[in-house]
């Protein structure tokens, strides 16, 4: 297994109504155990349910063995979604490699959208599962399961207020 130095830029302040839905549930994804986090199929709301996506994509390790040294850390962690998102996907991210991700905020709002390497139309579920097994090296969760269902409601709470369908002629 190759360890991996992941230098990850310091949180910076986030204007608007995404950040401002969002900040309660990354307060309560922070305080969340590492390692594997199980969504409850029940919940009262989506904001419940965007709470636990914000909890799985913080803390869930999705069963990987790949590891990472977050910034003023002195040993390693199981990647989780984190790991590349900094501060809950509201900010740049950056990969092991260093390649450096945009925010999520408004990325719900993209999908559908054409992938031309390789050649198909991604929906959010599915670039989900191809971030958890490419980036995380984990088992993704199933398109029906309510960890997948928490994690699509999370991301599209950080796309609140984003204008839809730009990716349509």
């Amino acid at each position: 297994m190759i360890r991996t130095r992941l230098f990850l830029k310091r949180q910076t302040a986030v204007l608007g109504l995404a950040a401002l839905a969002c900040s309660a549930t990354a307060a309560v994804a922070a305080t969340a155990p590492a390692g594997h986090f199980t969504a409850t199929a029940k919940v009262s709301s989506v904001d419940e349910a965007a709470a636990q996506g914000a909890q799985i994509f913080a803390n869930d390790t999705f069963g990987t063995k790949q590891t990472w040294v977050p910034p003023n850390a002195f040993s390693s962690h199981l990647m989780t979604c984190a790991a590349c998102h900094t501060d809950g996907g509201k900010t740049e991210g950056t990969t092991p490699a260093g390649a450096h991700l945009p925010s999520l905020i408004g990325a719900a709002a993209k999908y559908p959208k054409y992938k031309a390497k390789k050649h198909a139309v991604y929906t959010l579920e599915r670039q989900i599962v191809h971030c958890v097994r490419a980036g995380i090296m984990g088992k993704p969760p199933g398109y029906d399961s309510p960890e997948m269902i928490d994690l699509v409601a999370y991301l599209t709470q950080l796309s609140k207020g984003a204008t839809m369908g730009q990716q349509f002629k």
